[in-house]
């Protein structure tokens, strides 16, 4: 559980609004989870809490999108309308919330049967309440987006990668998504902390394909993720 959380934590995806209004001594939120795995087996639903860290009533707006050829140069969300045509509910669409207290958002898994994996993203938006104060300021407000992943009924995931020298090709013939994380590469074989290189991570969706270029003719190092199963795997 201890690298799920983590896991949540490192992929957020944050947007700042910002307007021109009181100064911000306001309203800010905590999500408890920023990632969210529907897998096989489990319950079509799952709940995200949202608390009010701030000293001033924080009105949200809540809207999903579904992610479109995912990871590849023609990615494109569209707005969830219908969710049992698109899969995806996330209810209450608009909150509001007090200082110091907190709120579900749930989020329920429409076709949990489905043969195909299924990606959105969920904003989660401060949205500008009644104005305090008649003088001209500057308020920030902060708000996240929730990724989502629904897994087929079958998960099959396939990486295939290929080394040539210093380069390590990635491609994902599976049918659900894999993330590369805590890669690294050393040095010499000791594998000493200060010889060691951290590498990018990424997510890849079904048909997506990677290329990363190394600093060692040495063992490549990474942490497949497959849902919230996770596998160490060493590229010779």
């Amino acid at each position: 559980m201890q690298h799920r959380h983590i896991l949540r934590l490192a992929t957020a995806s944050v947007l700042t609004l910002m307007a021109a209004l009181a100064p911000s001594s306001g309203a800010s939120m905590v999500l408890s989870n920023v990632i969210v795995h529907f897998e096989p087996g489990d319950a079509p639903r799952e709940d995200i809490e949202i608390e009010n860290t701030g000293k001033e009533i924080l009105y949200i707006e809540v809207t999903p999108y579904e992610i479109l050829e995912p990871g590849t140069p023609n990615e494109r969300r569209q707005k969830v309308r219908d969710p049992k045509v698109s899969g995806l509910l996330a209810t209450p669409s608009r909150m509001v919330i007090g200082p110091g207290a907190r709120k579900r958002l749930r989020l329920v898994n429409m076709t949990p049967d489905s043969e195909k994996e299924r990606v959105y993203r969920v904003a989660v938006t401060p949205v500008v309440g009644e104005l305090a104060t008649k003088q001209n300021g500057l308020k920030v407000l902060i708000g996240y987006e929730v990724l989502v992943l629904t897994q087929p009924r079958y998960p099959l995931p396939d990486v295939k990668v290929k080394r040539d020298g210093n380069r390590l090709h990635f491609e994902n013939q599976g049918n659900t998504n894999v993330l590369l994380r805590d890669g690294h590469q050393c040095a010499n074989e000791e594998e000493a902390r200060e010889d060691c290189v951290a590498l990018a991570s990424r997510r890849l969706y079904p048909g997506n394909r990677w290329e990363l270029d190394l600093p060692y003719d040495r063992p490549v190092h990474f942490h497949l993720g497959t849902g919230t199963t996770n596998t160490a795997r060493t590229y010779p």
